[in-house]
């Protein structure tokens, strides 16, 4: 048998670094990986990728959406096929996973019933939950269909947040452990050995091809400064629900992380980036973010830096 777990959590939440927590702690197991990126880049893919892993990359879509969804049914069948033990997939941050029952039986004929389905470990971030949950019925999803529920980025909000969110939680899915943490410092593998499937039952997902946000790609051509890559960020973050990828600076590739105010930018220490350097931008005000996108990269960066 090889035992499925499910990762989730909105754009950002942490899911990323949580995958790679599990592969550290699973590291003397046969594990496959299945990355679904909403944005038509899969910059994550990158992130986790490691040599003696079979992996599958899914992007411009969730894997629960008709868009791609017989991508993954393809990818689920085909690691079924592979020596495994385990199999993790980290969902894209708008998948609805109502249905993830419903697609392990559509291909239990083609798979013998091969997957153990243990549960989904869903990743919150503290500070964006309470504003996001009521806009997005995703997220409900996420914590409904959830055995286990990380309150992940405690230590940028009191202790009244916290508990506010604890709640919301509760009055979705009062069976979920829930764990407040920051930077998803968990025992990811005792929590592992301890996920059972939640016993409710499957529905449609509300994921569609008409109701995915809008994203964008730029990509980097030249050199810019780590000041006009900070200042690109700071004009289009308040914007986006997610902005993620590599740029080429003046010292280097940067690893670019975005979450509303919150910019990372990491000197990227890795030689072996097999994929051409992009921003994946994911739009909270629609469209609207391609009138943003050009007055951003306008002036000293133009060319450098293109849509």
């Amino acid at each position: 048998m090889i035992k499925l777990i499910l990762l989730t959590g909105f754009l950002g939440t942490g899911k990323t670094t949580l995958m790679k927590s599990l592969l550290k702690a699973f590291s003397q197991e046969k594990i496959g990986v299945v990355v679904n990126e909403f944005g038509e880049v899969n910059i994550d893919a990158v992130l986790v990728k490691q040599d003696g892993i079979q992996m599958a990359e899914l992007s411009n879509g969730s894997i629960f959406c008709a868009c791609i969804k017989d991508y993954f049914l393809d990818s689920l069948v085909e690691m079924a096929k592979q020596n495994i033990s385990y199999l993790f997939i980290e969902a894209s941050g708008l998948a609805d996973p109502a249905n993830m029952q419903q697609i392990l039986n559509t291909i239990s004929d083609k798979t013998k019933h091969i997957y153990d389905y243990l549960g989904s470990i869903c990743v919150v971030d503290a500070e964006t939950f309470l504003d996001l949950y009521e806009l997005l019925p995703a997220l409900h999803h996420q914590i409904e269909y959830s055995n286990t529920v990380i309150i992940n980025k405690a230590d940028l909000v009191d202790e009244n947040q916290i508990t506010q969110v604890s709640s919301q939680i509760t009055a979705i899915n009062a069976e979920a452990q829930q764990c407040i943490t920051s930077f998803c410092r968990v025992d990811i593998k005792e929590m592992v050995d301890h996920l059972r499937p939640v016993l409710i039952e499957a529905k449609e997902s509300t994921n569609t091809r008409e109701n995915r946000p809008k994203s964008f790609v730029l990509k980097s051509i030249e050199p810019i400064t780590q000041g006009q890559l900070q200042e690109m960020l700071q004009k289009l973050a308040p914007s986006a629900y997610r902005i993620k990828g590599f740029v080429l600076t003046d010292h280097g590739i940067v690893e670019v992380s975005a979450v509303r105010e919150h910019i990372h930018m990491v000197p990227w220490d890795n030689e072996t980036i097999n994929m051409e350097l992009e921003i994946v931008v994911i739009s909270s005000i629609g469209i609207r973010m391609m009138s943003l996108i050009t007055e951003a990269i306008d002036g000293s960066i133009k060319g450098k830096i293109i849509l």
